[in-house]
């Protein structure tokens, strides 16, 4: 009886050790970044090299009320939104259709690369926790797809021209920093 007990208790706790210690991903140790931040910083800078200065100014509306919104959610309910956002992002970038940008592929292959990686580990994150989410996390997280359904959308009304990418690199490079934030004051 005793050692049923044990190996009940054993079992028990290593199913629950993944729920216990968090997400490592996300973790930091002292004055030291999370891997998360890493490649998050990886990809803020791999978007900002690709680009070049524009003349214009993008039309595109930023979803600031959507990222106040986030402030308010409890700490999982943010790593589940950034995954949300994040896996947006992939999905807009992943059409491949930049060929009429002057971007540098191997950059563009480091970037997707770099976002495959936190959008995978968010992911199992996310799923790990077994976030339940709110009806207000599910009406952001909405409103966000939306949002990038646009992206998507002007990007084909501007044939996938140099000037369209340039565009959504710049509001997508506004989002990572948001999201990079968003992270920070967890």
């Amino acid at each position: 009886m005793g050692s049923i007990s044990f190996w009940m208790c054993l079992v028990m706790t290593i199913c629950t050790w993944n729920k216990t210690i968090g997400c490592t991903w996300m973790k930091t140790l002292p004055r030291s970044p999370s891997m998360f931040q890493v490649f998050s910083n990886n990809t803020i800078t791999m978007l900002q090299k690709m680009g070049h200065e524009v003349s214009r100014e993008p039309q595109i509306t930023f979803p600031d009320k959507q990222y106040r919104q986030v402030n308010n959610f409890r700490a999982d309910e943010q790593m589940a939104f950034i995954s949300h956002t994040l896996n947006a992002i992939k999905k807009l970038y992943s059409s491949g259709k930049y060929e009429s940008t002057a971007w540098d592929q191997k950059g563009v292959d480091k970037f997707m690369n770099d976002l495959y990686r936190q959008t995978s580990e968010l992911d199992q994150c996310v799923k790990a926790m077994k976030t339940r989410q709110s009806k207000s996390v599910k009406r952001v997280n909405k409103k966000m797809s939306l949002h990038f359904k646009f992206l998507k959308n002007y990007l084909k009304r501007e044939d996938y021209s140099a000037s369209g990418w340039e565009d959504i690199r710049t509001v997508v490079l506004a989002h990572l920093q948001r999201l990079d934030t968003t992270l920070s004051s967890q």
